[in-house]
Formats: C-alpha cells, sequence, structure tokens
C-alpha cells in the first residue's frame, strides 16, 4: 500500500556519489518508500539526456517513512553551489540524528549502515539512558543512532 505523501518543515537532503545505488542502499536500511513522481534523474533534465550514466544520476529524490518524515537524496557535484568552494565535501559537514523507540529495530539500521561503512563508535548503553552509537556508511554520511532505553 503506497503511502500518502507528507510534507515536513524541514528534511534532510544528503548530497552523495553514486546517488542511484544511495536511493536503494536507504530503501533497504529503512524500509522506507520512494515517492517516484518526486524523483528526477539528470536524464529529465532539459539538454542533459546526453551525458554518459545521466539515466543512473538522481537529481533529487524523496523517502518517505511511516511516520511523516522524509530524506532527500540527490548526486554530490563539484559543479553549481560547490564550484565556488573547489569542490564538494561528502559527509562531514552533518551528521544525520535517528531516533528509536526499539533497541532491536536500532541494532538492524546501524549495522545495514555499517556494511561496507565504518563504525565511529560503537552502538552501546550510554549514561544518558540511551544506546547510542556514531556510523559513516558507505557514502560517507555520518548518522548518530539513538534510543531512550526503558527506565525501570
Amino acid at each position: 500500500m503506497a503511502l500518502k505523501e507528507m510534507t515536513q518543515r524541514f528534511t534532510p537532503m544528503l548530497y552523495v556519489r553514486s546517488s542511484m545505488d544511495a536511493v536503494e542502499f536507504y530503501r533497504n536500511v529503512f524500509g522506507v518508500e520512494e515517492i517516484e513522481e518526486r524523483t528526477m534523474l539528470l536524464s529529465q533534465v532539459p539538454g542533459m539526456d546526453g551525458i554518459p550514466g545521466a539515466d543512473r544520476t538522481v537529481v533529487y529524490s524523496k523517502l518517505q517513512f511511516a511516520d511523516g518524515s522524509g530524506l532527500n537524496v540527490a548526486e554530490l557535484s563539484d559543479e553549481g553551489v560547490y564550484a565556488k568552494d573547489g569542490g564538494a565535501v561528502v559527509g562531514n559537514n552533518i551528521h544525520v540524528g535517528l531516533q528509536h523507540t526499539e533497541p532491536a529495530v536500532q541494532k538492524a539500521e546501524f549495522d545495514k549502515l555499517a556494511e561496507d561503512g565504518t563504525v565511529l563508535e560503537k552502538l552501546e548503553e550510554k549514561f544518558w539512558g540511551t544506546q547510542f552509537g556514531i556510523v559513516r556508511d558507505r557514502f560517507g554520511v555520518i548518522w548518530e543512532s539513538n534510543c531512550y532505553l526503558r527506565q525501570g
């Protein structure tokens, strides 16, 4: 059953290399639905259809979670807005926070994000009452995973 698209005020936009693979990866990790009518490939941009790989380069995509939150993924480029800064930088300028209510779901997602990535801080119980860990995924995006544990 297709989810009804919801709009949220703030939506993280992840610019990554190999954007088509990233969209599929995040769909798998989080079990989310791609709002396909929101996905645009470079080949759909006027005048860009002849560029090699344009049919596998995501200009914009929207992944919709059941709770209404969303995640956008697009190709990281050294052109456009990045050109003035000397090129794009992958993943070190923002961490994406993940909030969980079930430790088992948190661990499953954390482990999937860590596949071909790097665990920066292993997932473990912390003094502030959560299970917490940090992972840099295979696309260079840093995820801080947090799950409040039931007390008492």
